[in-house]
């Protein structure tokens, strides 16, 4: 974001230094009227300043200390080709004077002339003086190089405005649900209080039209940017100047009550400080937090840091080092669904001149990859905010004052390009509910990696709804565990172990009620082909079981092994029957006694799917736990 120049900062960059040319006027009246100009500049007064420089430079049209001021003015009003037009004229006036030469290249960066960027800075190279510091030139030089480059060769882009989701308000910081059917972003009314809104997307694929959060996340204060958990049940955001906050703006969390948001909390120390926390982006298990912050022990001006929940607190913050941040601003990190891919933006990386949106990689030991710019034109010489990627991993949602839109900043959908994306992934959509009665439950929901035995994700279904959403990455193989007190549990299994992503999922989840001949398929107990010892994989889910009986401990159940109807039936009842009696002595081993427990073998005669298909042959062999008594 282009920093405005005050006075104090302004006056050693356009007077005359000991090895420049001179640069005032032996005109009195001029002098007067530029120390008129000068006053009113402090105070802020552009158009009194500007006007009175009129007169200093049409009293002595050589003094360029008044051309000098009259172009940072303009530089600032964002008039850049008139302040262009300035510098070239000081140049004329005196070839000799080395610092409008580089004020021109850094303008014309601005104006996105980056040839004419590399001509100037080229000359100001030239007159090999001291005038500005050296990394500020190489910085120019680089950039003016970047940008043309990046105009030469322009990335895939074409913008989609929300019109549905936008107002003649700015409108900007979205954030998408893991399914992408939810957005949530911050809008600015009348220029002072910042709000959250939401949208649902429609059955035809568009944004529906917004509508405000509300109370309890809305308040009278400013609300800043949020970050949408995955399943749509839980929101991170910013919230200012409020009675409980530690700074001038914290991290707040709220979970969503049925269809109600409680009342936010603030995540307090470690989280926040008394510094300035914002823009958080939760990771898509829900397990670490990245946001801005501009506390001690950063590497300048505003850095992007992370924290890890475990065990019901968060960890002391870590800086993500100096691989992302400079001693610039860096804001508006959004982490995605792959866990690996990181956006933010940057005003310390060498990009097209204004601030810019980058992409880096994190790769098996934790560390990030350099950051790469995402081109042109999704990147211009203006300042690029905040991209975060839909549920598909290529659609991504930006913010832009583009030409053509509603009013100010509006959210924009693209198509990111290919080697931008990050890793695909999937998720796993449900609907959890009683199977007698069909109402719906709060029930919680653990997504386990069956190679680590790792709870990955913990969640809960929505009480009002039943429905619950779960993220899943490639390359793993899952059990997914489903319980509620006073029911049986539920258990699935994902195989995923040779796939990069999955299509998105969705599932109906019955629970039934405690009671006899209630049953449960065990979808996570393995065995070999042909064999009846229990794979290491199926710890995860007979632990379960054994934690289900010692809650309910007046349950007796039978264990029953199932087959489907291939090869000979007696081979396979033998089979059914010794997987039926492994597990039981698994539970017995593990301290449940055996008068709760007995064990039965069906072989082939109780399918509940087809033996004609591969599918429905591997759904007749499963483990199955039948309630006796409940």
């Amino acid at each position: 974001m282009r920093n405005l120049l005050f006075c104090l900062l302004l006056l050693p960059c356009i007077f005359a230094q000991a090895q420049q040319p001179f640069t005032g006027t032996q005109n009195k009246k001029a002098e007067k009227l530029f120390g008129e100009a000068l006053k009113s500049f402090g105070m802020l007064e552009h158009k009194k300043a500007l006007d009175i420089l009129k007169k200093c430079t049409d009293e002595d049209p050589y003094y360029i200390d008044a051309w000098m001021l009259t172009a940072d003015i303009r530089e600032q009003n964002d008039q850049l080709k008139e302040a262009l037009d300035i510098y070239r004229k000081v140049i004329q006036i005196n070839p000799r004077f080395q610092i409008p030469y580089y004020k021109l290249a850094k303008t014309a960066i601005d104006y996105g002339e980056y040839d004419t960027a590399s001509f100037y800075i080229s000359k100001y190279e030239s007159l090999k003086g001291t005038a500005i510091a050296p990394e500020k030139v190489a910085r120019v030089k680089e950039t003016a190089s970047f940008g043309k480059n990046a105009i030469k060769n322009p990335v895939p882009f074409n913008p989609i405005n929300l019109s549905n989701v936008n107002s003649t308000d700015n409108d900007y910081f979205p954030g998408t649900s893991a399914d992408d059917q939810t957005l949530i972003y911050t809008r600015l009314l009348d220029g002072r209080q910042e709000d959250f809104y939401m949208s649902k997307k429609q059955p035809d694929g568009i944004w529906g039209k917004s509508y405000s959060m509300g109370p309890p996340i809305n308040t009278p204060e400013n609300e800043g940017t949020i970050s949408l958990s995955p399943d749509g049940q839980y929101v991170f955001f910013t919230g200012c100047n409020r009675i409980d906050g530690e700074g001038s703006c914290d991290l707040y969390f709220s979970a969503l009550d049925g269809n109600a948001w409680k009342a936010p909390r603030n995540l307090g120390f470690p989280i926040n400080t008394r510094a300035w926390e914002s823009q958080p982006s939760l990771s898509f298990d829900g397990k670490t937090l990245y946001f801005t912050s501009d506390r001690p022990g950063g590497y300048g001006g505003m850095d992007i840091w992370v924290s890890t929940y475990s065990k019901g607190k968060w960890s002391p913050p870590q800086n993500l080092g100096p691989e992302i941040n400079t001693p610039e601003n860096e804001q508006c990190p959004h982490i995605a669904k792959d866990d690996q891919t990181l956006y933010f933006n940057s005003e310390g990386l060498i990009g097209m001149g204004g601030v810019d949106l980058f992409v880096s990689r994190k790769d098996k030991d934790g560390r990030w990859s350099k950051p790469v710019n995402l081109g042109y034109p999704i990147n211009t010489p203006s300042d690029e905010i905040c991209i975060v990627l839909g549920a598909d991993g290529k659609t991504a949602y930006y913010v832009s004052q583009r030409p053509g839109g509603k009013g100010g900043l509006d959210i924009y959908n693209f198509e990111l390009y290919e080697k931008a994306r990050p890793i695909k992934t999937g998720y796993v959509k449900g609907l959890v509910y009683d199977a007698k009665t069909n109402k719906k439950l709060k029930a919680r929901i653990e997504l386990i990696d069956l190679t680590t035995n790792k709870v990955v994700v913990e969640a809960y279904s929505n009480k009002l709804t039943g429905e619950f959403l779960i993220c899943l990455q490639g390359n793993k193989n899952y059990a997914l565990n489903v319980a509620c007190e006073g029911y049986l549990f539920y258990s699935e299994n994902f195989e995923l172990k040779n796939q990069l992503s999955t299509d998105p999922l969705v599932i109906d989840v019955p629970l039934y009620p405690i009671e006899a001949g209630s049953k449960m398929v065990l979808r996570n107990i393995f065995f070999d082909i042909d064999q009846f010892n229990l794979k290491n994989e199926s710890k995860i889910e007979l632990d379960k079981l054994i934690a289900f009986l010692n809650a309910n401990p007046t349950v007796t159940v039978e264990i029953g092994g199932h087959t489907d109807n291939t090869g000979i039936r007696q081979k396979n009842l033998d089979l059914s029957n010794n997987r039926a009696k492994e597990v039981m002595a698994y539970l017995v081993a593990a301290g449940i006694r055996p008068n709760r427990l007995s064990a039965k073998g069906y072989a082939d005669s109780q399918p509940i799917a087809d033996n004609k298909t591969e599918k429905g042959r591997k759904l007749n062999r499963r483990t199955e736990c039948k309630i006796i008594s409940p």
